[in-house]
């Protein structure tokens, strides 16, 4: 079987990886483009840890729309870092937020083990565009170094061509 390309943004960056990871016979190419992988950064761990109280006030006062709300205006700085920027695109669907509440916890519960991330078989690139915020780019800065021979890619626009592009070989 020929290996395949896999892409993510955001949570799907981390998504893409843990499928590199469980599966490289099968994924040779892993493209995470904004990678909230924030266990690098001593920093990030209170701003999460405000985010979830924050998240957990919403909910509480308006319920799961209210906390998705509060992401999607880009109220959450850490773990919703860069997520007003796709407000306008955003799954409005009556799962919608109860599916980001959901998946939130994902990312800061993903294991940074760095015998596993060095054990990656797949090519990897870091990208982050134009508009991302300081700390997906420290994350991104962060991460790179981690996974042998990774590239880190910075794509000259934030439209979805940008991305795809990442796509060609």
């Amino acid at each position: 079987m020929e290996g395949v390309t896999v892409l993510g943004v955001g949570f799907g960056a981390v998504v893409a990886l843990e499928l590199a990871l469980a599966e490289p016979g099968v994924v040779n190419r892993a493209i995470l483009v904004e990678p909230p992988l924030f266990a690098l950064i001593t920093a990030a761990t209170e701003g999460m840890s405000a985010d979830v109280e924050e998240i957990r006030n919403a909910a509480e006062e308006g319920g799961e729309q209210a906390a998705y709300d509060l992401y999607l205006e880009g109220e959450l700085p850490t773990l919703g870092s860069g997520a007003d920027r796709l407000a306008g695109r955003a799954d409005r669907g009556p799962n919608a937020a109860h599916s980001f509440l959901v998946e939130l916890p994902a990312v800061p519960a993903w294991p940074m083990d760095p015998t596993r991330i060095a054990a990656v078989e797949a090519e990897v690139q870091i990208a982050t565009t134009p508009s991302a915020s300081p700390l997906l780019l420290e994350a991104a800065n962060a991460v790179a170094p981690r996974f042998p021979g990774a590239e880190r890619v910075f794509t000259e626009r934030d439209d979805t061509e940008a991305i795809i592009e990442l796509l060609k070989p």
